[in-house]
């Protein structure tokens, strides 16, 4: 076996797939990857995993042809760019699945399926309950609880004192439950 001088006649074995160019430039090329890998993604085992897979698809590519080795003028900035856009695609990759992982487990914008129809049935029942209810109550009962409204902001956009509110309040809380508790029985 002859030796490997610089990166051109490296090029030039691997594309021919020399194992024993492959094992000269994974041992020439492994610690200085892991080193630069290891600077983007500060997680030593991701590293060694990102850098593994590298050099796997690196010779399957070589093997196949799929990568123009002669047009590699600069192996170091080749290995670099290539290691430097894995990581960068790795971090994009786990920031999409936080992401995703954070939304699915999010109260507020995951619920079941199943729920998520009760509560358009249930909203939309108390709706049509609250459409039912005199007009002035349905008016005081949305200012309060759909604008939460005060019942000073109520008494004065309505030109009623507070304590009808109160009561405007209380007897649209009493009709609604009843009113529900008979489409739900």
């Amino acid at each position: 076996m002859s030796a490997i001088n610089n990166d051109i006649e490296l090029l030039a074995q691997l594309k021919t797939g020399s194992i024993h160019a492959f094992e000269h430039f994974y041992t020439s090329y492994r610690q200085w990857l892991l080193i630069t890998a290891m600077s983007i993604l500060k997680e030593e085992e991701e590293t060694q995993e990102l850098v593994q897979e590298f050099f796997i698809d690196f010779w399957q590519h070589a093997l196949y042809q799929r990568i123009d080795l002669t047009s590699i003028s600069s192996l170091k900035n080749f290995l670099f760019v290539s290691i430097k856009n894995r990581c960068l695609n790795k971090i994009s990759k786990d920031d999409t699945r936080r992401k995703r992982m954070t939304q699915i487990f999010s109260a507020v914008t995951y619920a079941i399926p199943g729920e998520k129809l009760e509560n358009f049935e249930l909203g939309q029942q108390l709706e049509g309950a609250i459409n039912q209810l005199p007009e002035r109550q349905s008016q005081v009962f949305r200012l309060a609880y759909q604008e939460h409204k005060t019942r000073k902001e109520i008494a004065a956009a309505m030109e009623i004192s507070e304590e009808t509110v109160k009561k405007q309040v209380a007897n649209a809380l009493k009709t609604l439950r009843e009113n529900l508790k008979k489409i739900v029985s």
